[in-house]
């Protein structure tokens, strides 16, 4: 199994309250309230502030940009209500995660600021491997996380 740039632990194993999950999802698809988030969030500002800030070690590009405007629209809404409420998160995924029998091999970016030293404690024979970046690779660096994830498979074959 091959990750790239996941949730810290703590994400993964401390399920969202069922009433925050409510409220949050209340709050999103509330049609005075939510839209306007939407609108402010789907604005060209927000998402490269948003990108420079979380997911990119340098800024941004246009492409990028122009990618995210063309796919913001009412009908991609539903799922990132769902996400942004913690529905992925309802649950803590612990059990799984520390029974897992096959090998776990994590990539994050050499600029994340997210540590995840949890998963190399807690799961066994997990491995850490950084690239460039910071939490988007495949737009960052596409072929050295293409040629990273050809020797991990090549090897676990």
């Amino acid at each position: 199994l091959i990750l790239t740039s996941p949730p810290q632990w703590n994400d993964l194993t401390t399920p969202v309250p069922p009433n925050e999950l409510q409220r949050n999802f209340d709050f999103l698809k509330n049609p005075i309230w939510g839209n306007l988030a939407f609108q402010l969030l789907e604005s060209r500002g927000a998402l490269e502030f948003f990108s420079n800030a979380f997911l990119f070690s340098k800024p941004c590009d246009a492409d990028w940009l122009d990618e995210l405007d063309a796919e913001a629209c009412k009908a991609a809404r539903p799922p990132v209500m769902a996400f942004n409420a913690g529905f992925c998160l309802h649950r803590s995924y612990e059990e799984e995660l520390v029974n897992m029998k096959q090998h776990l091999t994590i990539f994050a970016g050499n600029d994340d600021k997210r540590p995840r030293p949890e998963y190399q404690e807690r799961i066994e024979g997990c491995t850490m491997k950084y690239i460039e970046g910071q939490n988007v690779m495949p737009w960052e660096s596409p072929t050295q996380l293409g040629e990273a994830l050809m020797r991990t498979i090549e090897a676990h074959k």
